[in-house]
């Protein structure tokens, strides 16, 4: 398992990038449905740097899957297609996330990036739909979803 980094709270430790045992690890929940996501309305990044340094909107999100496993993702940026351009509107991110979740969303695959970070591919019936290029994540297990999962 990698060493997590620090993050802005010392108790809290991020994973930014993917090792070996980790990829493996991570690669056990492909094929997982999607149940409940929840996109935070403020990233963590603009509590610690106000002031975006690019255009790319990057996002925070919670991402629960069936079997009691959740990622909480940080600074992700969303792409329909690995050859686009980043979705920028976070309220369309949003939309599009639980619209996905409503329809057979699930984690199709999960990749690397040229920069050993992570990148999860959500499908709905096998066919590719998103993909979040993720800043930093935890992962965790959660025993009951979130108020606002009915909606």
């Amino acid at each position: 398992m990698p060493t997590p980094e620090p993050g802005p709270e010392s108790s809290v430790q991020f994973y930014t990038r993917v090792d070996d045992e980790q990829y493996e690890q991570l690669c056990q929940l492909a094929s997982t449905p999607v149940v409940h996501v929840s996109v935070w309305e403020e990233s963590l990044a603009d509590a610690i740097e106000p002031e975006p340094a690019s255009t790319t909107t990057a996002v925070d999100l919670d991402l629960y899957l069936r079997d009691g496993i959740y990622f909480e993702l940080y600074g992700v940026v969303c792409y329909p297609h690995p050859d686009a351009d980043p979705m920028t509107d976070l309220a369309a991110i949003e939309r599009r996330l639980r619209a996905c979740v409503k329809d057979h969303l699930a984690l199709e695959e999960v990749a690397v990036d040229e920069e050993d970070g992570l990148v999860l591919v959500l499908a709905q019936r096998g066919q590719p739909v998103l993909y979040l290029q993720v800043g930093a994540w935890l992962l965790d297990e959660w025993q009951e979803l979130p108020d606002d999962a009915a909606s």
